[in-house]
C-alpha cells in the first residue's frame, strides 16, 4: 500500500471512529435541560439512550447482507449519511424529531460498529491488535470530550441543548469527506451459509452477552453518572468534567488491551482485571468525596476501556475469516445492543419510582459480575 493511501485510510478509521460515540454521550450531561425543555420525565428522558440501542439491536443482523450486496466500504458510507441526516433532524425542538433524529443515528452508528472492526481485519490483517486499539481508543477519546463539553457547548450559544447537540454534525461531515476515496477499496462479502448458525455458538452467544453487559455499563454510565454525581452536590459542569475524566482513563486499556490480549492464549486474566478494577472504582463511588468520587471515576474508566477493546477484538479473534468477522460482530451487536437496552430506561425508571439513585447504582455491581460470567467463556482459546 502507498504511503499516501496508507494516510488516507488511516485518517478515515480514526475519524469514522471518532463519530460513533460522541453524539450518545453528549446527552448525558445536559440531560435535564433536554427534559425541562420538552418535558420529559426521567423514563422518557432515560430512552433518548435506550432508542439507539434498540435501533444496533435491530439493523445490526443485517449488515452483513447489505455488504454482501453493495460492499463493505459503500455500506459504510451509507451509515453516515444516516448518522449526519439523524443528527441533523434531532436538533428541532419539537419531541417527535427529537426521536426521529435519534433513530437515524442509531441506525447509522449501528453500522459502523458493525463494518469497522471486519474492516479492519480486512486492510490490516498483520495489525489487528494495533488497529482496533487504535479505532477502539479514538471512539473512546471522542466520548469523553463529548461528555466534557456538552454543558459548556450548551451555555456557549442561545440554542442551548440544541447548540450542544448539532455540534457534532462537523465531525460527521468530515467522516463522509474522509471516507469518499475508501469507496475505491469496496469488497462484496460473501456471507457463506453453513449448517450450523451463528446463534448455535456457545463461544457466540458469550459474547454476544459479554457486548450487552459492556454496552448496558457505558450507556448507563454515560446517561445517569453525571445526575448520580449531581445528587451527591457535584455541579453540573463538574459532573460533565468528570464524565470526561471517565472517558479519558478508558483510553490507555483500551489502546494497550488488544495489544496484550493478542499476544495471551486467553484472555482470562484480563478479564479478572477489569472486573476488579469495576468493583472497586464503583465501591468509591459511593462515598460523597470528590477525591474517591474522581478515583471511582478513573478505576471504572480503566475497566470500561478494557472491557470495550477486548469485546472490538473478539469480533476478529474468535472468527476465522473477514465473513465470520461480520457474521459475529452483526450478531453479538445485536443481541448484545439488546440486552444493553435495558439499562438507561430502568435506571431512570426506578430513580422515578423510588425518588433516589441508590437502587439504580446498585446495578452497576450486577453489571459487572455478569460482565465477568460471561467474559471468561468468550475468552476461550476457540473459533465460532
Amino acid at each position: 500500500m502507498k504511503h499516501k493511501s496508507m494516510i488516507l485510510l488511516l485518517l478515515a478509521v480514526v475519524i469514522v471512529a471518532a463519530t460513533l460515540r460522541a453524539p450518545l454521550t453528549v446527552i448525558g450531561p445536559i440531560i435535564s435541560e433536554i427534559g425541562d425543555a420538552l418535558s420529559l420525565n426521567n423514563t422518557m428522558l432515560g430512552g433518548l439512550t435506550t432508542i439507539p440501542l434498540i435501533m444496533f439491536g435491530i439493523v445490526s443482523p443485517f449488515v452483513a447482507k447489505v455488504s454482501g450486496k453493495i460492499g463493505m466500504s459503500m455500506t459504510l458510507f451509507t451509515g453516515m449519511l444516516l448518522l449526519f441526516a439523524g443528527l441533523l433532524i434531532r436538533i428541532m425542538p419539537d419531541i417527535t424529531w427529537l426521536i426521529t433524529g435519534t433513530v437515524l443515528v442509531g441506525a447509522g452508528i449501528a453500522i459502523g460498529n458493525v463494518i469497522l472492526p471486519s474492516f479492519v481485519k480486512w486492510r490490516f490483517p498483520a495489525h489487528i491488535g494495533l488497529m482496533t486499539g487504535v479505532f477502539a481508543a479514538t471512539m473512546n477519546l471522542t466520548a469523553g470530550i463529548g461528555g466534557g463539553l456538552s454543558v459548556p457547548l450548551a451555555r456557549f450559544h442561545d440554542y442551548g441543548y440544541q447548540f450542544a447537540l448539532g455540534f457534532w454534525i462537523i465531525l460527521s461531515v468530515a467522516g463522509i469527506l474522509v471516507w469518499l476515496p475508501q469507496l475505491k477499496y469496496n469488497p462484496k462479502l460473501e456471507v457463506a451459509h453453513s449448517g450450523r448458525k451463528i446463534y448455535q455458538s456457545r463461544l457466540a452467544i458469550a459474547i454476544a452477552l459479554m457486548m450487552g453487559f459492556q454496552s448496558m455499563n457505558f450507556y448507563s454510565t454515560v446517561t445517569w453518572f453525571p445526575e448520580i454525581l449531581m445528587h451527591y452536590g457535584v455541579s453540573q459542569e463538574t459532573s460533565g468534567y468528570m464524565l470526561m475524566l471517565n472517558q479519558f482513563a478508558q483510553l490507555p486499556m483500551t489502546f494497550l488491551m488488544p495489544v496484550i490480549a493478542m499476544k495471551m492464549n486467553n484472555q482470562r486474566p484480563l478479564i479478572i482485571t477489569f472486573t476488579l478494577l469495576f468493583l472497586s472504582g464503583f465501591t468509591a463511588l459511593q462515598f460523597n468525596n470528590i477525591v474517591l468520587i474522581s478515583i471511582g471515576m478513573i478505576l471504572t474508566g480503566l475497566a470500561g476501556g478494557a472491557a470495550f477493546s477486548l469485546c472490538m477484538l473478539f469480533f476478529s479473534l474468535r472468527a476465522r475469516t473477514n465473513e465470520d468477522a461480520i457474521k459475529l460482530s452483526g450478531f453479538s451487536q445485536s443481541v448484545g445492543y439488546f440486552v444493553a437496552a435495558i439499562g438507561p430506561v430502568l435506571m431512570g425508571y426506578l430513580n422515578d419510582i423510588t425518588g433516589t439513585y441508590t437502587t439504580s447504582f446498585m446495578m452497576f455491581y450486577i453489571i459487572a459480575i455478569c460482565m465477568f460470567i460471561f467474559g471468561m467463556i468468550a475468552s476461550k482459546n476457540e473459533y465460532v
